[in-house]
């Protein structure tokens, strides 16, 4: 039995691998290690909206990437609970988000060039 925040390291390797040599590897690294004192400073909701609005290859790939760590089946399903969740469910969502956005920094300060 593995504990959640384990299950999010195993999830988010392997996205940040995939990064690792593409053309969008810079600007994601960026956007990686900015996200979640994003969704510190602004709110979840904000800071997912503010990746869906972008609409760049580099955001809607940290989004989709997000979505994966957190089980969650697309981006726009994770856009959807964000914004259609009670109170109780979007602290939850944002606990989730945080502990998934720190495992996907993790990776991205160790293998991708800065």
């Amino acid at each position: 039995m593995t504990i959640r925040t384990q299950q999010y390291a195993l999830r988010a390797y392997p996205k940040i691998n995939d990064v690792k040599g593409s053309e969008i590897e810079k600007k994601y690294r960026t956007l990686a290690l900015t996200f979640p004192t994003m969704i510190l400073q602004s709110g979840l909701a904000q800071a997912v909206g503010f990746l869906k609005g972008k609409g760049n290859a580099e955001h809607l790939q940290y989004l989709t990437d997000l979505a994966h760590v957190l089980e969650i089946e697309t981006a726009d399903h994770l856009h959807t609970q964000v914004i259609g969740s009670t109170v109780t469910e979007y602290q939850y969502l944002t606990r989730k988000s945080l502990d998934a956005s720190a495992w996907l920094k993790r990776y991205t300060q160790a293998l991708l060039e800065g």
